[in-house]
């Protein structure tokens, strides 16, 4: 039992240890020096760049939020018909009425988010 816990707590420092030794080699091997400001800028087909080049469009964002959670139901429905032989007749029940609220809410998210928009 106390094998598996130094065994976790083992991976979860080497997982750590890994990453951050590839940053900080990174950061201290990199060149600091700050280059051509025209060289580094953004290029918009030669136009000049309105904004900061780190500003970030959040107009699909909205929908991708309501399909996240809609396809992570239709991952358990999936999971679900791998399986549903051996489910009792209560269980299926349970994963059709899933799928139909899920199915409704995002459609009603996706009609507010649409009307909210317009």
């Amino acid at each position: 039992m106390l094998y598996n816990y130094l065994a976790l707590v083992f991976f979860i420092v080497i997982g750590l240890l890994i990453p951050s030794s590839i940053i900080l080699t990174a950061k201290l091997l990199g060149s600091r020096v700050p280059g051509n400001p025209v060289k580094n800028a953004p290029y918009e087909s030669g136009e000049e760049t309105i904004g900061g080049s780190r500003d970030i469009d959040n107009e699909y964002l909205p929908y991708f939020m309501l399909f996240l959670p809609f396809e992570m139901v239709i991952a358990i429905v999936i999971l679900w018909s791998t399986v549903a032989r051996g489910i009792s007749y209560n269980t299926s029940i349970e994963i059709i009425v899933l799928t139909v609220l899920s199915a409704a809410m995002a459609f009603t998210g996706y009609k507010f988010v649409r009307g909210k928009n317009a």
